[in-house]
Order: C-alpha cells, then structure tokens, then sequence
C-alpha cells in the first residue's frame, strides 16, 4: 500500500501548540502507510499523534478502549488528548503515550522470551475482558456513541458467512474440495461460537511487531488501528500466520493468558478453526478488491500457502 503523503503540518503544529505550548519536535515515523502517525518529544518524553485514516472514520472507540485498558492494568500506551475531528486537519486525532523498548526480536534470549510472552499474554486477556455489542470492524462513525463498542455485524455468523469464501478460494488456486472443507470448517466455528457466548475486542494485529520489551523485560502492546469484535481465537490465529513466531511464542503467551482466562478444553481445535477464517477472509476480501493482480503480493501468497498447510492437518 503506498505511504500516505503527510497532513497539513502547519495545522498539525496548530493542534500540538494547543495541547503542549511551544516546547516540541515531531517528525514523520517510519513506520504507518495507511495511517500517518507522528512522534512528538517534549521536554525528552515522546509522544504519539495518530490521524484517522479517513475523514469519516473516529478514534472514539478506540480512545475509550485504551483508557479502560490503562485502568485494567494493562501496558498499552495512554491516552494523553483526543480530538474528536479536528476541522483543518479534517481528522480525528488521538495522542498517546509511548510504550519504551523495541519490538520483540530474534536477539531475546529464551528465558526473556518467556517472560515477556507470558506478561503479553496477561495483556492479551485483559483485552479479551471487554465485550462488544455486535461483530467485525469495528464501528467508527462520527455520528455514533464511541462506547460501548460496536461490530458491524449483529450476529457471530453473519461474520463468518462461510458462503463467501468459496468462489474467491477456487479463484485463488484451491480445489473445489478444498474450498469446500473451508466452508465446513467456518460453519463448525459458528457452531461452536464464542466459548461464553459474548463477543469479545480483539486487537487484530497480534503479532511480535507490537509486543515491546525494554532491556530484556516487558514494556507493553501497541496499535489498535486493527481492533475488531469477534472470538478470542482471532489474535491467536494471527500469532500462527506468522510461521516464525509459532509455537513458542503462542506457547508463552498462552501461559500467561490463562492466568488471568482459563482457555477451553478444545481451545487446540478452536484456534484450527480461527486460523482457516483469518486466512480465508484475507484472501476473500483480497481478491474482491485486486483480482488475479492479488497473487502478485508476497504475503497473499504467504497467506494461501499457510491456509493449504492447515487443510493437510485437521487436529480434534
């Protein structure tokens, strides 16, 4: 996806004066093509400004989230302003905090690698605690409440609607067959359902990237552009997508996480099918948009292959 071009940075300055006086420097961070997102250093400490990605789209929901993340005891960044819509910025803006450290790397030693799996597991259940009120993306329109938050969906199997799947998979390369054990294993995930019966925030982008140590230790989990409504699988099946970073990590992070949420007994069985549905809906809704040019993309051909991988082995 190209990188957006900057914002209005006079504007941009405009906001950051009115929020800390005249003593900052920002700069463009790397990272972030969808979503411009700027650091921000006052008097040494370093701050986030994120813009929404579009003009009708509001961080309501995702601010209140951090804020009762915070008061959870999670290590997410904080919430230090909120613009509802800023009118030269034409954006909804939301500051946070900084999460120190960097992101959780192949020089961790195993005994920190625990560690920190473990901590951002008990994170990741803390995230599991708040319910949503429906499924999928979550809603963020300027006209509606931030919370509680929202799904675009009313019901789990609206959201899974295994129908969709099958025509973009046999045009992607799978089988007939194969395309069709995937609809039967997204209608077992519906009737399996959330293990409570309550959809639940997932972060939606739960991966290494985002789980930061300090010094070897645990500093805390950041972007929640991702945040959807949905069955706790889903970050976890995110966790598997990267061949990387699975079993060890997931093992870790599964530890810490029942700490806080014992996982079901066929947890094993849910997570299979969590990942068929993640892995589905990404080529699905890739192809819709991209056609046959989807497959020129590395990780669409990343995703298909991992998909095939998980059809060769169904554990119970």
């Amino acid at each position: 996806m190209p990188r957006k071009p900057d914002v209005d940075l006079p504007a941009l300055e405009a906001l950051l004066r009115r929020v800390f006086g005249r003593g900052f420097t920002y700069q463009r961070t790397e990272s972030g093509s969808s979503t411009q997102v700027y650091r921000v250093v006052v008097e040494g400490e370093t701050f986030y400004a994120r813009m929404a990605e579009e003009v009708d789209a509001s961080f309501a929901p995702e601010a209140e989230l951090h804020r009762v993340l915070v008061a959870a005891g999670a290590r997410v960044p904080d919430v230090v302003h909120y613009e509802p819509f800023d009118e030269a910025l034409e954006r909804s803006v939301m500051i946070t905090t900084e999460i120190a450290g960097l992101p959780l790397g192949a020089a961790t030693t195993e005994r920190e690698a625990a560690s920190i799996g473990e901590a951002a597991g008990r994170d990741l259940a803390r995230i599991h605690a708040v319910p949503v009120q429906g499924f999928g993306w979550v809603q963020r329109e300027h006209e509606r409440a931030g919370w509680p938050i929202r799904g675009e969906h009313p019901t789990y199997a609206a959201y899974v609607d295994p129908p969709s799947v099958a025509a973009p998979l046999v045009a992607t390369g799978f089988t007939v067959d194969q395309a069709n054990t995937v609809v039967r294993l997204l209608e077992e995930a519906i009737e399996l359902g959330p293990p409570d019966g309550v959809c639940s925030v997932a972060h939606g982008d739960f991966d290494a990237s985002h789980i930061y140590e300090d010094g070897g230790t645990y500093s805390g989990l950041i972007d929640f552009g991702e945040i959807r409504g949905t069955d706790y699988t889903f970050d976890f099946a995110t966790l598997w997508m990267n061949a990387e970073e699975a079993p060890p990590l997931t093992e870790h992070i599964e530890r810490g996480y029942a700490e806080l949420r014992p996982l079901p007994d066929n947890h094993r069985r849910r997570i299979h099918l969590a990942c068929a549905l993640s892995a589905s809906h990404r080529l699905a809704i890739w192809h819709r948009r991209d056609g046959a040019q989807a497959a020129d993309s590395w990780f669409f051909r990343f995703v298909r292959d991992r998909l095939a991988e998980l059809l060769k082995d169904q554990p119970t």
